[in-house]
Formats: structure tokens, C-alpha cells, sequence
């Protein structure tokens, strides 16, 4: 275990840190942990350090090499001036782990423009707005990982969750499309699409303000959804699961390019694929809606 780690140390210092964003909770903080206990130097980010203390405590405890930074990636300038500050702190990113990201609730029809584009800003346009910032050094070494954690909803919509599923659509969408374009230049890109985990999603989850309108005709749906998607959540995994494909992913010199992760997961996009259309709708309201 100890050969291993001093390896796989020494490959983290010639090829650059992870760089992960949302890293205070969930499948960010599991991922640091898991890539620190082997060797990887860590740089974990928040848009606060107070939301990383509790990654940060538990590093310094068990003397992991993991450090932390404060960073709105929904902002050009400060990712600008801060990725640059932390690539040359840590001899380069080799791997970039866009993982911060959050859940928009709420029947598509009662959703409006602004709270529509506020998800894609974070979901979407963050994602990409990291890999830029990371790309021109990658490029330059030839070398280097992008890892996008979308989701099952990724390829399969559900009730209420449009607004989420359209943005992991468009993520998944662009991941695919820089895969063809960085293959030549030795810059890996994956996909990771989880499906239930113990994580913050829920209690972190925004409700459209005008999604549990008592007037609205969704209204008695949006209620059985609620109870349903509570009770599912709370029978979620343990993350490390997530961390561990991240880091199979990580250590394979030829990664494949979609890792669906859990039963759900892979289940759902088999459904979605092999039935009937008629006869997946009726199973998708039936465990949903109804």
C-alpha cells in the first residue's frame, strides 16, 4: 500500500493536480478523499472556504495532500485569476473534475427564462468556462484527464427534473463533442452518470418559485413526486462508489467515454433504449407520478 501510494505520488507530481470543483460535500468531497488516500495531490474548491473546512479538517487529521480554494466558477474573472494561481502552485492541473453543479425542481411549463439559464450557468456554461481555463497548458503537455459528472438524467428525463436533464443533456452534449476534438492531442475526456447517491442533491435542490402553485393542475403530481423522490434518495449509495470509477477512469491510459454508475443508472438507459415508447412512459408515470 505504501509503494503504491509513493507511485502514484510521484505520477501526481509529473502530471499535475486534480482540480475539483464542489468539493465541499457529496461526490466531490468523496472523490478528494479517495484520490488524496492515493497519492494524488488534491485541490479542492468551494465558492467559500468555510464550506471546505470540513474536507480540509479531515485531510490535515489523516495528512493527505489536500488543499483547498475559493472559487465562483460562475465567474470568467475569478476563474481566470484563480486557476492559473493554483496550476502554478501545484506544477500544472493534469485532471480537471467538474463536478459542482445543482438540481432546478419544478414542472417545465411553470419554470421561468431566468431560473432556466441560472442552471445552465452553473451546469453548463461552468463546466465549459473550467475546461477553458485548463485546456491551453493540457494541450501544451499533451496530457491531461476532463471528467464531467452528469448524471442518469443525463440521457433519460424525468417528471420535474427538465430543467436539470436539459442541462446534463447539453453537458453530455459538449463532453462528446471535445472527446473527438482532444482525442489527437492526448486529452482524455469522460462522462460519469450517477444515479442515486447519499449526497446533498435534495437538500440543495431549488424549487422554481412557481412550482408548487395548489392551483396548478400538477399540483396532486407534484406531491406524489415529492414523497417518492425523497423516500428513493434516502436508499442512495455511498459516493466513494462514483470515486472509485473517477479514479479507474483516471488511471486508464484509454478511457471509455460514458460510465453510468449504480443499478438505476444502468437500467434506466437500457429502458430508455430497448422498450417500447408507449410502454416506457406508462412505467415512467407509474413510478413517478402516479
Amino acid at each position: 500500500m505504501i509503494g503504491r501510494r509513493r507511485k502514484e505520488s510521484m505520477t501526481s507530481e509529473k502530471h499535475g493536480a486534480v482540480l475539483i470543483t464542489g468539493a465541499s460535500s457529496g461526490i466531490g468531497l468523496a472523490s478528494a478523499m479517495y484520490l488524496a488516500e492515493r497519492g494524488y495531490q488534491v485541490v479542492g474548491t468551494s465558492r467559500s472556504m468555510d464550506r471546505l473546512q470540513g474536507l480540509l479538517d479531515e485531510a490535515r487529521r489523516r495528512s493527505l495532500p489536500v488543499s483547498g480554494a475559493e472559487l465562483d466558477i460562475n465567474s470568467d474573472a475569478e476563474v481566470e485569476r484563480v486557476v492559473p494561481e493554483l496550476a502554478g502552485r501545484h506544477g500544472g492541473i493534469g485532471v480537471l473534475l467538474n463536478n459542482a453543479g445543482y438540481g432546478l425542481w419544478g414542472p417545465m411549463g411553470s419554470l421561468s427564462t431566468r431560473e432556466l439559464a441560472a442552471q445552465f450557468e452553473t451546469n453548463v456554461f461552468a463546466a465549459h468556462r473550467m475546461t477553458r481555463a485548463v485546456l491551453p497548458a493540457m494541450l501544451e503537455r499533451r496530457r491531461g484527464t476532463i471528467i464531467n459528472v452528469s448524471s442518469v438524467l443525463g440521457r433519460l428525463a424525468t417528471p420535474f427534473n427538465g430543467a436539470y436533464a436539459a442541462s446534463k443533456f447539453a453537458l453530455e452534449g459538449l463532453s462528446e463533442s471535445l472527446r473527438t476534438e482532444l482525442w489527437p492531442f492526448g486529452v482524455r475526456v469522460a462522462v460519469i452518470e450517477p444515479g442515486l447517491f447519499r449526497t446533498e442533491f435534495i437538500s440543495n435542490q431549488v424549487t422554481a418559485a412557481a412550482a408548487e402553485d395548489e392551483d396548478s393542475v400538477y399540483a396532486p403530481y407534484v406531491r406524489r413526486y415529492r414523497q417518492r423522490s425523497l423516500a428513493m434518495h434516502r436508499k442512495g449509495a455511498d459516493p466513494v462508489r462514483v470515486a472509485r470509477v473517477i479514479y479507474k477512469i483516471i488511471r486508464s491510459r484509454r478511457p471509455a467515454f460514458r460510465y453510468p454508475v449504480s443499478l438505476e443508472a444502468r437500467l434506466g438507459g437500457l429502458g430508455a433504449r430497448l422498450l417500447p415508447e408507449r410502454l416506457f412512459l406508462y412505467l415512467m408515470g407509474r413510478f413517478t407520478m402516479r
